[in-house]
């Protein structure tokens, strides 16, 4: 596996090896911004459901400018939107801890986010651009590979940040000690701008017709298909998952510093998941890679509703997240294959819209629910709604699965 990824990584163009290095250097400023965020919420006195509510303006940004943002990329060169984006979200995250009222959070965190989701959108098409097909598997791979383990980094230094800044400033407060490790995650976010300057501008392609024009020419039957297991899979995700950090420390009463050490564990777990996944995935189909991954996350999910032990918590914590994310980028590259070339952009924009509205309303349920009746319900209606995607998925495309598995078996017995 690893001569494999030195093979793949040689073949890449200079481009997108800054892509990839600046991208895991942001992802270390946003993990210690998503780990330290809603414990400096709940410090300043809020409950779960305005928590719930101001971390869901995440989602509620993302999804409001993916279609602009897909109109954009066609217009302009990705490296001015990654540049742009980055700017100015560092510039309001690190403004919300300037404020203490709901509706300035909400503001300034809807307006991070929008920014945030001109880079999020330019990823898959950069690397669309930038790379041949015999790459792409490994390039996926790799990038959530190394977003994961800046992860681990961002969650490990995240944790442990108030902690360092105490002993400098041992008379400073809870609130004040969040405030500063914000500060500092939203200036790593700003200097990743550094690598992504060096890229070099590529060749874009020019539309003819309009973006309003081009809408009537999608193939939305197919969009369907690829939208609503996703969006089942959102709705799951959010009840539980962004509430993970305050759930291990409300329940099981563990410190800052042992919660960065579990995030960062996770991203390890995570890594080794995407490290394996090019291999793994030679030994069946996409679409049986997605579902097998899921399904066997779903005990894991009910595990960590069921029972009072930290330990089992944990473990399933990691397993969980292990598996949902192997089957990350052979999801991304599932839904690339069902859309004609021209349309990846228009796709991929259109998916990350529903899927981020889905997440938005259901990170403000998942708040609510946990605030009145606690976590367990959440982690049940989350696992409901994984096996609901799951079966969507098998319904829709059960029968092209099956042509690919014949075809597969029929050149073995061939050769």
């Amino acid at each position: 596996m690893v001569r494999a990824y030195r093979t793949h990584f040689r073949k890449l163009s200079p481009n997108v090896k800054l892509f990839l290095i600046g991208n895991a250097f942001q992802g270390v400023g946003l993990s210690i911004y998503s780990l330290l965020f809603n414990l400096y919420l709940k410090e300043l006195g809020f409950g779960e459901s305005s928590i719930g509510g101001l971390i869901s303006t995440t989602s509620l940004g993302i999804s409001l400018m993916a279609l602009p943002a897909a109109f954009f990329i066609d217009k302009f060169f990705v490296k001015h939107l990654v540049v742009v984006g980055l700017f100015f979200s560092s510039i309001l995250y690190g403004s919300q801890m300037l404020v203490t009222g709901e509706s300035s959070l909400y503001a300034l965190g809807l307006g991070a986010s929008m920014f945030q989701a001109l880079f999020n959108i330019s990823v898959s098409p950069f690397y669309l651009r930038n790379s041949s097909p015999d790459v792409r598997v490994y390039l996926f791979s790799l990038n959530s590979a190394l977003n994961m383990a800046a992860h681990l980094v961002g969650y490990l230094l995240g944790g442990y940040l108030p902690e360092i800044i105490r002993s400098f400033y041992p008379d400073w407060d809870a609130l004040a000690l969040f405030r500063s490790s914000i500060f500092i995650a939203v200036s790593i976010i700003f200097c990743s701008n550094l690598i992504f300057l060096r890229i070099k501008k590529v060749s874009r392609p020019h539309l003819k017709r309009s973006f309003l024009q081009n809408l009537k020419e999608k193939d939305w039957g197919i969009l369907g298909k690829l939208i609503i297991p996703k969006l089942c899979f959102a709705f799951g995700g959010g009840l539980v998952v962004p509430f993970m950090n305050i759930y291990l420390k409300d329940k099981f009463d563990l410190s800052t510093k042992m919660i960065g050490i579990s995030y960062a564990l996770l991203q390890f777990f995570i890594f080794m998941g995407l490290f394996m996944t090019p291999v793994l995935v030679k030994r069946t189909t996409h679409l049986r890679f997605i579902l097998l991954t899921a399904t066997l996350s779903i005990p894991f999910m009910l595990t960590m509703g069921l029972t009072g032990n930290v330990i089992l918590v944990v473990s399933s914590f990691f397993l969980r997240g292990m598996l949902m994310n192997m089957s990350g980028p052979i999801t991304s590259m599932f839904e690339m294959e069902h859309v004609r070339e021209q349309e990846c952009v228009f796709a991929s924009a259109t998916i990350l819209f529903f899927y981020h509205m889905v997440y938005t309303s259901s990170t403000r349920l998942g708040g609510i629910l946990i605030e009145k009746y606690s976590f367990g319900p959440t982690f049940f209606m989350a696992a409901f709604f994984y096996a609901l995607a799951i079966f969507l998925y098998y319904q829709f495309f059960k029968k092209e699965d099956s042509v690919i598995m014949r075809n597969e078996e029929t050149f073995i017995e061939a050769a």
